[in-house]
């Protein structure tokens, strides 16, 4: 099996390449549109006997259409017994949960960890309207409201890390852009934080949420996150993936936080790691060469893999990430 060639980039300026270049866009456009699923690329599901170990660890409600909806919880406790020697707050990706990240807490928690999570309202086992992402800025203050019952929780003292997985990267993202100091470092696994494809139909669905964005006209291709064929086929039967039409809501919003995340590299403060697949067809490949070179940040890491698609927890090279990962955050303990 051919192996997906990775590049670390630390806190450095990379100019051997010129990405703006017309040329170099179309070749990156070409290369990421023609990559297709393989058989080759199935490989043991990461996730496969591994589940939270506590779920509705804490009451977590919010309000959606005046009605109090209740939000999903999880908690993965250290495996050793002992106190936590820091927090990792996990953050899912659109149309999925929490729970498909049991594998990179069991992970966390057997170095130590605590690993906590919600699922967004209207997502995985979260209550709320099915699939909707009904609003940037709420979709934000769930997080803030998860952030401070965490420390109401655990207290402020304690080390905490953040990261997340496309959406919940960008959810990580805007969470450390706010409060740089708060975590001791950012893991963000292909952040939904700048647009790679902003194509005609995501244009349509921008204009038609403006007058009703609870339509589901968008069907998901399913087969655009992952190279093994499998593996999508795994997460489209999860009980907790949303795989039904997407709303024109939820498309604008999520375009929209990309947009404005995208526009803030240069006042991003925080310590990060940022890990991208060549081969993302979600996500723009270089948006880790972009925050790098942007972000004043003291402290910035960017893990480039060749042949990665979007879906990095579900990827064969999740399992050299993961111990990479989880050194990473040691380091900064």
């Amino acid at each position: 099996m051919e192996s997906s060639k990775v590049i670390d980039c630390n806190n450095v300026q990379h100019t051997q390449v010129d990405r703006k270049n017309k040329l170099y866009q179309e070749q990156k456009r070409k290369r990421v549109i023609s990559a297709k699923q393989d058989p080759k690329w199935n490989f043991p599901n990461p996730r496969k006997g591994t589940a939270f170990t506590e779920i509705n660890f804490m009451d977590f409600r919010v309000i959606q259409d005046k009605k109090e909806i209740k939000l999903t919880t999880y908690r993965y406790k250290p495996t050793n017994g002992q106190e936590p020697k820091a927090l990792f707050l996990l953050f899912h990706g659109l149309n999925s949960s929490v729970s498909h990240g049991s594998h990179i807490a069991k992970a966390l928690a057997d170095s130590g960890f605590c690993v906590v999570g919600f699922d967004h309202r209207g997502f995985g086992g979260s209550e709320g309207k099915r699939g909707y992402l009904e609003n940037y800025e709420i979709h934000l203050q769930d997080c803030r409201t998860f952030i401070n019952k965490i420390e109401e929780m655990y207290g402020q003292q304690i080390k905490k890390f953040i990261g997340g997985l496309s959406m919940g990267g960008m959810s990580s993202y805007n969470m450390s852009l706010e409060l740089p100091f708060k975590f001791a470092g950012v893991v963000l696994f292909a952040p939904a934080i700048k647009p790679f494809i902003n194509g005609f139909l995501v244009k349509v669905a921008k204009f038609i949420a403006a007058i009703t964005p609870e339509w589901r006209f968008i069907k998901q291709a399913g087969t655009n996150c992952h190279k093994s064929p499998e593996m999508s086929q795994y997460q489209s039967k999860d009980p907790n993936t949303y795989s039904s039409k997407m709303c024109t809501g939820t498309v604008r919003t999520i375009y929209k936080g990309m947009e404005s995340s995208f526009k803030t590299f240069e006042q991003y403060n925080a310590p990060f790691l940022i890990i991208q697949g060549g081969l993302d067809k979600l996500v723009d490949p270089d948006v880790g060469y972009d925050l790098i070179e942007r972000s004043p940040s003291k402290d910035k890491t960017h893990w480039y893999y060749e042949n990665m698609w979007h879906d990095i927890w579900h990827e064969p090279e999740i399992v050299e990430i993961l111990p990479r990962v989880i050194k990473w955050c040691e380091e900064r303990i």
